[in-house]
Parts: C-alpha cells; structure tokens; sequence
C-alpha cells in the first residue's frame, strides 16, 4: 500500500502570447472562401491576410478574407 501523498498539481502560471497581424495582400482563390462579411468566393482575386498566434512554444496560423472596402475599413 502506498503511503506516499499525490504530487501537486502543476500550475499553469504566466504563459507567453502574441498575435500578429499580417497586412492585407491581393490573393487569388483557388479554392472556395468565405471573406468577413459572409460572401463565398471562388477563382476570383481578393484580399487575404494571415494571423499568427502564438502560445508558449505552439502557433496557429488562420487566414482572414475581404475585399477592398474590408482594406480600407482598417
């Protein structure tokens, strides 16, 4: 029988984020998109930005979609 008590549990403390926002950049869809405001678009050009975030020593890559008013509202 084991006597010895459970080891604590490891605390999650301070964990390193940071988000960058890549500029707007005219893309060509290849493939069906949805942009921000809702429209699927396909085999057209439009504007594509990337959104790195990054977690302790992971990151997550997504894109973001728009055409030239969703440019210019930023």
């Amino acid at each position: 029988m084991n006597t010895h008590p459970a080891p604590p549990a490891p605390s999650v403390g301070f964990i390193a984020r940071k988000i960058e926002v890549m500029p707007w950049a005219l893309w060509f869809a290849w493939h069906p998109v949805t942009t921000n405001s809702g429209e699927r678009v396909w085999l057209k050009k439009i504007y594509r930005r990337c959104i790195n975030t990054y977690v302790d020593f992971d990151d997550w890559k997504r894109y973001e979609y728009g055409n030239i008013f969703d440019v210019l509202n930023e």
